[in-house]
């Protein structure tokens, strides 16, 4: 499915240069405003915990719901640092529907029940077409993993919000990002907002008791796309050594072989 705005990639690169410093905008929530210090050491402490956590695994169900409708499904997710994501999805018997592998060079998916196999580059395009989640593929997995990834802030401040928790806003001339944490000190939502208008909302949910703890349930939307997306993962594990190749996809033989990428032909044959 080709994406209806292709401009809203460039506006969900997270690292792009941004503009200089500004007053923070003001954003609408019920909180009293404390020292610098607190909201540096939330920020730490996700940091140092999130980065100790390298892959993840598991089995989730995953709903997502975009413009043209609805889908939902169960898949066998695996992601790792920097960029690798491979991810199955099931039918009903457990057998594959989908197989989407996707590293820093190839983005693969394979449609056994259609006897195609897609090969192009690992664009958020590309990527966007079979997970209807148009991220590039760096930023999914970073929120697989717990780290939301962070925009270039020159204003910092926080609050404690009075239902319970903080909120640390970041803000630079035309963006504002807003990190939620609860009591506990979990990171349970990052906001991002472009001319004080939301674009991404990025939340975790489910945590678990033993450290480093870790998100169980994962969700995303994208309100210009009218897109969201939500993953709750019933079987999850962290740290996993993934053998080698496991984030290639190669075409078995008799599938016929579809490129991606206009440059590469539409059609490139059958597999032999």
């Amino acid at each position: 499915m080709a994406m209806k705005n292709k401009s809203l990639f460039n506006l969900l690169m997270f690292l792009a240069m941004l503009l200089s410093a500004c007053a923070p905008l003001q954003s609408k929530f019920s909180g009293t405003a404390v020292n610098d210090e607190v909201g540096q050491s939330l920020l730490q402490g996700w940091q140092e915990h999130s980065a100790l956590v390298h892959s993840v695994q598991g089995l989730a169900k995953v709903k997502v719901r975009t413009e043209e409708g609805s889908r939902s499904g169960t898949q066998v997710i695996l992601a790792e640092q920097p960029g690798h994501l491979r991810a199955e999805t099931l039918s009903p018997f457990g057998t594959p529907l989908l197989t989407l592998a996707a590293n820093s060079e190839r983005l693969s998916v394979l449609m056994p029940t259609q006897n195609r196999y897609y090969t192009g580059k690992a664009s958020a395009e590309n990527l966007g077409r079979f997970a209807r989640i148009p991220l590039r593929l760096e930023d999914l997995v970073s929120v697989l993993l717990y780290q939301a990834p962070l925009i270039i802030a020159h204003a910092e401040e926080t609050f404690a919000l009075d239902r319970g928790g903080w909120l640390l806003i970041r803000s630079n001339a035309n963006h504002r990002q807003e990190l939620e944490f609860d009591s506990d000190r979990n990171l349970e939502e990052v906001r991002y907002f472009d001319s004080d208008e939301l674009f991404l909302k990025i939340s975790y949910a489910r945590f678990d008791d033993q450290e480093p703890r870790f998100p169980s349930a994962f969700g995303i939307e994208i309100p210009k796309l009218q897109t969201t997306a939500s993953l709750e993962f019933s079987e999850l594990s962290t740290n996993r050594e993934f053998l080698p190749g496991i984030f290639e996809l190669k075409p078995p033989a008799g599938v016929t072989v579809i490129a991606l990428d206009p440059e590469e032909g539409e059609i490139q044959g059958s597999s032999h």
